[in-house]
């Protein structure tokens, strides 16, 4: 959590992009799990600060306000995973194997009553020097972490690392919310209640009886797509650096405020538009709304934080372009998309994150709370009118502009392709053709065609992997965004079989273009569509996110009870219909990351 040690120890020293502790602990022979991700320049420091921090909680052990942190992280865990059916049958599951469900009450109450010297104990019996195992995954251009077992202990040991202070902070209000502001409830869709604030701002509230969690955020139709070129990444860079401080709460007393209530502000941003949302337990819900407000409101935007940040990200583009299935994906979609703000991900790029200085990342702020399409919304039990007015008084200062004029881009007439050549024994391909846009109702069309040919029972599974052995993985998706859609193609093969795969992969798109599917196909794909999206909905955060895309990005929330008969109104005619309108191999975008095992190692290139 962003209120541990190791969180501040290593990733607030801009030592590793995440950092993270577990246990696993069955019967008779537990684990304790420690991973980070590191720039391959900051490795060794990296596990020397996290060796630190564990060395001194086993010789001096945590302190209370730690204690009482992790109880409240544990209490909503505990929750959040009995908010599904599916978490509760593993639950169950997982207790009855142990020896009965019913020892799991026992456990929990346990857990909260652990102190200090409980924990201090552990630490010290398991912790031990003796007893650890270290795994370092490098480059090879990186020289190794240590020769042998000895020169790695001596590293480790030898070094002195300031272990991180444990924060010990007060839950407070920061005062500004006592006005009691007055809502009104302007109509109800379905089961979302709409209210609006005087300035304007709307409120969607749903309500879901007995749930144990309560889900709420600020969203705004202003997302990377909106950023100059020259600024790439900077609505990334200032969504999180708006939780590194506001004018009246450190860093560390935010993560811990947040934690103490039992959850973490999760900021996140998109093409079309960025977000801040905070889940806790459903009696916290006003001391959640209250933090929520002033992380959001008013950031500091240090730069110093923004520093960290920007270190964090960098170090996120670097793993990105290592990836065999996000980066083939991300040059296909550069090529697509060429100048369009579709192209560039929501990252940014290495020299634009360089530039953005404290005032371009204040002017994104800006853009995003004031000068943007927003709302605020909340899921969770309790009375609506009181949960409009608690989100009211939390965020006076967050304005509803007009929608944002997006240009739609052009696709290209004839095949792009983007093409790196790296040190693999294997090559990613990922081939675009458009799609249906976010409001264009074929999209519920592209969704079923991508399952019918998706999936360890689909199409380019069975045809390309199982029949003829050309892929190690093979999948399709149809995703959609504000001003275009997307449908993909991924397959991931050996080098020396690149051009055999390209085909096969084109020669399912002929197929779909030429024939109708079956209703066999059709009948399972609706069934998948309909069953997931219901498993998914028993999670308020997924109800909370599929509500506000439908003010913000969609139709309205009249969509919302449309899901159903829409899938099930598809035809294979459509379907068919669908495939020849955007199928076309004359108009795909192709980005491969060429293993060298086929083909001479060329320059990295991009044709448009």
């Amino acid at each position: 959590g962003r209120g541990s040690r190791l969180y501040r120890a290593v990733r607030e020293r801009q030592l590793a992009s995440s950092v993270s502790a577990s246990n696993y602990t069955p019967t008779a022979l537990g684990i304790f799990d420690l991973h980070l991700q590191s720039p391959p320049d900051r490795g060794r420091e990296a596990a020397v600060s996290a060796w630190a921090e564990l060395r001194d909680l086993a010789d001096r052990g945590p302190a209370a306000a730690e204690v009482e942190r992790v109880r409240r992280i544990q209490e909503a865990r505990w929750l959040r995973r009995l908010e599904t059916m599916e978490g509760q049958a593993s639950f169950l599951a997982e207790w009855e194997a142990l020896g009965d469900w019913r020892l799991s009450s026992t456990y929990f109450d346990r857990l909260m009553r652990l102190e200090p010297s409980d924990v201090h104990a552990a630490a010290a019996r398991h912790l031990a020097a003796d007893q650890v195992s270290l795994l370092v995954y490098r480059p090879r251009s990186v020289e190794p972490f240590a020769a042998d077992v000895g020169e790695a202990r001596a590293l480790l040991s030898a070094v002195a690392a300031r272990p991180a202070s444990p924060t010990e902070t007060a839950a407070r209000s920061n005062g500004r919310r006592s006005v009691r502001p007055a809502v009104a409830l302007e109509r109800r869709t379905g089961l979302v209640s709409v209210f609006r604030m005087p300035n304007g701002l709307p409120i969607l509230v749903r309500r879901r009886p007995g749930a144990p969690l309560v889900h709420l955020g600020v969203f705004s139709a202003a997302g990377a797509a909106v950023e100059p070129a020259h600024a790439a990444g900077v609505t990334m860079l200032m969504a999180r650096a708006a939780l590194k401080g506001t004018e009246e709460r450190s860093a560390a007393e935010i993560a811990y405020a947040s934690e103490l209530l039992g959850g973490s502000i999760s900021p996140s941003v998109t093409a079309d538009s960025a977000s801040w949302v905070l889940s806790v337990p459903a009696g916290r819900a006003a001391e959640a709304a209250e933090l929520l407000g002033d992380v959001v409101q008013h950031p500091r935007f240090a730069a110093a934080a923004i520093d960290t940040e920007r270190s964090i990200a960098l170090s996120q583009l670097a793993q990105m372009r290592d990836d065999m299935l996000r980066h083939p994906i991300r040059l296909a979609t550069a090529a697509a998309f060429g100048d369009h703000p579709y192209a560039r991900t929501p990252l940014g790029a290495d020299d634009t994150l360089a530039a953005a200085t404290e005032d371009v990342v204040r002017a994104a702020h800006e853009q995003v709370l004031r000068r943007a399409p927003a709302v605020v919304a909340v899921v969770g039990d309790a009375d609506e009118v009181e949960l409009a007015t608690l989100l009211a008084r939390a965020f006076p200062d967050v304005a509803n502009a007009p929608a944002i004029a997006m240009s739609r881009p052009i696709w290209p007439s004839e095949p792009v392709a983007s093409v790196e050549p790296r040190d693999k024994a294997q090559t990613g391909l990922a081939v675009l053709f458009p799609g249906p846009d976010r409001r264009d109702t074929r999209r519920f069309v592209a969704h079923l065609a991508a399952g019918i040919a998706s999936g360890l029972g689909g199409r380019f599974f069975e045809a390309l992997r199982e029949k003829r052995s050309l892929a190690y993985t093979v999948m399709a998706q149809a995703s959609e965004r504000a001003a275009a859609g997307l449908f993909l193609a991924y397959i991931a093969t050996s080098p020396e079989r690149e051009d055999e795969a390209r085909e096969g992969l084109l020669q399912q798109f002929t197929l779909l273009r030429e024939q109708e599917v079956t209703d066999e196909e059709l009948t399972r794909a609706k069934v998948y569509a309909i069953g997931s999206r219901a498993i998914g909905l028993q999670s308020g955060a997924a109800v909370l996110g599929e509500m506000v895309d439908a003010w913000l990005h969609g139709a309205g929330l009249e969509e919302l009870d449309e899901f159903v008969p829409r899938v099930r109104a598809v035809t294979a005619e459509q379907i068919r219909d669908l495939a020849r309108e955007y199928f076309d191999p004359g108009r795909r975008a192709e980005g491969i990351v060429r293993g060298l095992a086929a083909r001479p190692a060329t320059a990295a290139s991009a044709t448009r």
